[in-house]
C-alpha cells in the first residue's frame, strides 16, 4: 500500500513538473509585443498631449491607436488579447515594459541628436 501511494504521488509529481503552460495561438512574442508596446505608448503621448488636434482636424483618439496597430500589421483585438495575457504573467510583463522604457529613451536620444538647434540656443560670438 506505501508503494502504490508512493508511486502515485511520484508520478503526479512528473507529471506535474512536465506539464508546460501551452501558449495561446494569438500570442505575440516578448520581442514582438514589446515594439508593438512601444508604438502604443508613443500614441498614448500624442493623445495625452494633444499634438493630433488642430482647429481643422477631425482626428480621433482612435484613429491614432489605429495607425499604431496598421503600422504594426495587428488588430486592436489582437492587442487586448495579448495585453490580457501578459496582465496575467506580471513579471513577463515587467520585463517588457523595462524594454519598452529603454525603446523610448533611444528614440527620444536621437531625435533629440538630430534636432536642429534654435538661433538662441547657439553661443553666441565674442569680437
Amino acid at each position: 500500500m506505501k508503494k502504490t501511494a508512493y508511486l502515485l504521488a511520484l508520478f503526479l509529481f512528473f507529471s506535474a513538473c512536465e506539464e508546460e503552460e501551452k501558449l495561446p495561438d494569438y500570442l505575440l512574442s516578448e520581442e514582438r509585443f514589446t515594439e508593438v508596446l512601444t508604438e502604443v505608448q508613443i500614441a498614448e503621448s500624442i493623445v495625452r498631449l494633444g499634438y493630433h488636434r488642430y482647429p481643422d482636424s477631425l482626428y480621433r483618439n482612435d484613429s491614432i491607436y489605429g495607425a499604431a496597430f496598421r503600422k504594426m500589421e495587428i488588430s486592436q483585438a489582437i492587442f487586448d488579447s495579448n495585453m490580457n495575457y501578459y496582465l496575467d504573467h506580471p513579471k513577463q510583463l515587467a520585463k517588457i515594459y523595462d524594454q519598452v522604457l529603454i525603446n523610448l529613451s533611444t528614440r527620444t536620444a536621437e531625435l533629440k541628436a538630430k534636432q536642429v538647434p534654435l538661433l538662441e540656443d547657439l553661443p553666441k560670438e565674442t569680437p
